[in-house]
């Protein structure tokens, strides 16, 4: 089997960081071209066009594609992106004119997950209030209402894919019931993880305990949370977003927890770095994390091998995981 050559619109330090420690697939590693995303697009084409390359290699900033990519490169066939989130990198019409494309699917859904549990975990037990007590007062005593158990609560999820699917299978040992609002997924998928389909978001926020956003950024979503909705969260509630900041309206959000009636954790935000002025800042009862709900260090490999995978099945001709369609496209951040 002979691999052609493979051009990747990824810089030297995040190409390492994604395919670091990875041997099993060095026939296919020898033929990647890294090409400096600073660089113009112009430069990107000239690369593609003199390896007469059919595979691209993109992630987290690289070059966006155009609609005319497919005339200005016309040996590619293939655009295997490692990371998630793709409509920044190139328009529907390159995939409805039959481009292929693949993300990493669901290879770190898990993680993601993980990363929502631990804030509705920090939020249960106050966490944001405990630090601050413990490390900036000197103190010992909580100075907001007790911890509360995981345990047994409500859970309400707001968006039902990969990472949310993930989560419902974490929080099996804490007998949470969970519910989630997302229209476009089918019914099998909600009775494959045992979650009840809510019938609207507003008796997602005021049925449950614990609201997870876990929603995509679209133009149909922005902003949807605002006050109208984080009202409905009941005193003592807690609110966690590990989705899409821009899903939330931030000003609404500051306004609602600045009363300190509900608990709230945030690992995304409207504008990334958070304001060093943040209202959110400061908070007793907000705990707060710097956009770290992703790929660990010691699991962002596991991209890289996903990666390499899909092409060794895209030159043996066999089927390749994590397709997007136009439909998963419509459906993406």
């Amino acid at each position: 089997m002979k691999i052609t050559p493979i051009i990747a619109s990824l810089s030297k330090p995040t190409y390492k960081q994604f395919f670091r420690d990875i041997t099993e697939y060095h026939e296919i590693l020898s033929q990647i071209h890294p090409v400096d995303p600073e660089l113009s697009y112009a430069y990107l084409v000239e690369q593609i066009n003199a390896y007469r390359a059919e595979v691209l290699l993109t992630g987290w900033g690289s070059v966006s594609l155009p609609e005319s990519f497919l005339q200005d490169c016309p040996t590619i066939r293939y655009v295997c992106h490692i990371t998630g989130e793709l409509r920044w990198l190139l328009p529907r019409s390159l995939i409805q004119d039959g481009l292929l494309v693949t993300n990493w699917g669901s290879v770190i859904s898990d993680n993601v997950a993980e990363a929502a549990l631990f804030l509705i975990l920090a939020c249960c037990r106050r966490a944001a209030n405990a630090v601050m007590t413990m490390h900036i007062r000197h103190g010992w005593d909580l100075n907001v209402e007790p911890p509360v158990s995981l345990l047994d609560k409500r859970v309400g999820i707001h968006g039902f894919g990969n990472v949310a699917q993930q989560l419902t299978l974490l929080l099996k040992p804490f007998r949470c019931s969970i519910s989630a609002y997302s229209p476009p997924v089918p019914d099998a998928i909600f009775e494959a993880f045992s979650t009840k389909r809510e019938t609207s978001l507003e008796h997602l926020f005021e049925a449950n305990d614990v609201i997870v956003e876990l929603e995509a950024f679209t133009n149909h979503t922005e902003r949807l949370v605002g006050k109208s909705l984080l009202d409905r969260v009941r005193p003592g509630g807690v609110f966690v977003n590990a989705g899409r900041g821009k899903v939330v309206c931030e000003q609404d959000l500051e306004e609602v927890a600045s009363r300190g009636i509900i608990f709230v954790g945030l690992d995304v935000f409207s504008q990334e770095p958070l304001l060093p002025d943040s209202p959110l800042r400061g908070l007793e009862n907000v705990f707060l994390t710097p956009h770290f709900a992703g790929p660990t260090a010691d699991r962002i490999s596991l991209c890289g091998k996903h990666a390499l995978a899909n092409i060794l099945a895209y030159h043996l001709g066999d089927p390749l995981d994590s397709v997007i369609g136009v439909s998963e496209y419509d459906r993406m951040t």
